[in-house]
């Protein structure tokens, strides 16, 4: 059941998880996301695509994703463009990413709207 199915949850912004992955009820009445559908990017993107970050002390996924898009929202596209599962693991000083432009991320917020 996608989440605009279950009226207990809010109406939630087109970036939140919620709208990535369906959310489901369980018969305990517990919720969980379908983290089996994902979205997939190539693994060699253009460079004119993306522009490269350095994690630095005291970075969050959501933080990171706060500086690149101004939204704390869109820290799950940054690992998913970065080939990163767990985003609990805890984040190298120094390590590289790459941030996809905003054209990248209107498109895969458009696409994702088409889909549900």
């Amino acid at each position: 059941m996608n989440q605009n199915n279950i009226q207990e949850l809010p109406r939630l912004n087109t970036e939140n998880l919620e709208n990535i992955f369906n959310v489901y009820q369980n018969k305990s009445g517990y919720y969980y996301y379908n983290l089996l559908e994902t979205i997939v990017f190539p693994k060699n993107l253009p460079p004119n695509l993306f522009k490269t970050y350095s994690i630095v002390p005291g970075d969050t996924w959501p933080y990171i994703s706060f500086k690149a898009f101004n939204t704390p929202n869109l820290w799950w596209l940054i690992l998913l463009v970065n080939n990163i599962n767990n985003p609990l693991s805890k984040l190298e000083i120094g390590k590289s990413l790459l941030i996809p432009n905003n054209s990248v991320v209107q498109d895969v917020l458009a696409k994702i709207s088409r889909l549900k």
